[in-house]
């Protein structure tokens, strides 16, 4: 893994383009989602701590800056759970006193049952927590979070947090066929949702290689229909469309298949490789598994990238 914690700034849907910041190393995360795209959770965690200082991250935040490059938003997230660092405060302040470019931060929503937590993400211009589960029997089969969370008080933090925060907060909710996907859940979903009040709420789907193999796709017509439930806040966020094809994108991509003819490699790995942040990887993968150049093979609880037609 490079030891850059700075990437992009890269196409978002939801964002424009967006500076990502990491704040904790791989992998560092409350829950292990069954759907997350950057691979399986080795251990959940709920322990706060300077993972990663914050005069580390300011100081590479700066120096991209410094070089003249001008994102939409500045995003923290990436790798991991962002609000387990406990100088996420700090970082959202040393960032508003360089810069003007707004802050967002991308969140599971896990630690908001944390009064701390609350008051560490009000400096922020926008919340982008997820909420995928409606009960506790969805909670633990979608996120697997660590034992010291339950569903209840993660929802009740939920509405504490829009009780105090200034902010925007655009909520997602990503749904998983046969677990979360149906209309009698999507009610269920509105009467918490009602209760969080967020500026927004964007449905989501899996489109991308999953940390589980069994995480399936729902139709880009039936969110739309969930949409109706939800109400005039809810939107589609799912990029059904292929990804537009560009100069780097096609030389990274030949870099990337060169590897994967030698043999199967993480994520991890990919990155270590090309240097790149895992999360400017998976936007050159993902066209070529859905072009069917590279496969997705889950081995030992880990997710791999083949070539196709390579043993």
């Amino acid at each position: 893994m490079t030891n850059n914690l700075i990437y992009g700034p890269v196409p978002s849907r939801r964002l424009g383009f967006s500076l990502g910041v990491d704040l904790v190393p791989y992998k560092v995360c409350s829950y292990n989602c069954i759907y997350c795209q950057i691979g399986p959770t080795p251990e959940t965690t709920n322990m706060r701590k300077p993972y990663i200082s914050s005069k580390e991250i300011l100081s590479q935040l700066y120096k991209r800056i410094e070089e003249g490059i001008k994102p939409d938003y500045i995003t923290l997230g990436g790798s991991g759970e962002p609000t387990l660092n406990s100088e996420i405060s700090d970082i959202i302040k040393g960032i508003k006193s360089y810069t003007d470019i707004p802050v967002t931060v991308l969140t599971n929503g896990s630690l908001l049952m944390n009064e701390t937590v609350r008051q560490d993400l009000c400096g922020a211009d926008v919340v982008l927590p997820s909420f995928d589960a409606c009960d506790e029997r969805s909670f633990l089969k979608i996120n697997r979070p660590h034992s010291s969370i339950d569903f209840e008080k993660m929802a009740h933090g939920l509405i504490e947090f829009r009780k105090i925060y200034p902010g925007k907060i655009w909520l997602e909710i990503f749904i998983v066929k046969g677990i979360n996907d149906t209309e009698s859940m999507m009610r269920k979903f509105k009467q918490w949702t009602d209760q969080f009040a967020p500026d927004k709420i964007h449905l989501n789907t899996a489109v991308r290689p999953t940390a589980e193999i069994n995480v399936h796709t729902v139709s880009e017509d039936r969110l739309k229909n969930f949409c109706e439930i939800l109400g005039k806040k809810a939107e589609v966020i799912a990029p059904f469309k292929k990804e537009a094809k560009n100069k780097k994108m096609i030389d990274t991509g030949t870099e990337i298949l060169n590897m994967l003819g030698r043999r199967p490699c993480t994520l991890t790995d990919i990155s270590a490789g090309l240097g790149l942040h895992p999360h400017e990887i998976l936007k050159y993968v993902a066209p070529m598994i859905t072009n069917q150049h590279i496969e997705v093979l889950h081995i030992n609880g880990k997710m791999f990238y083949r070539k196709k037609g390579k043993g």
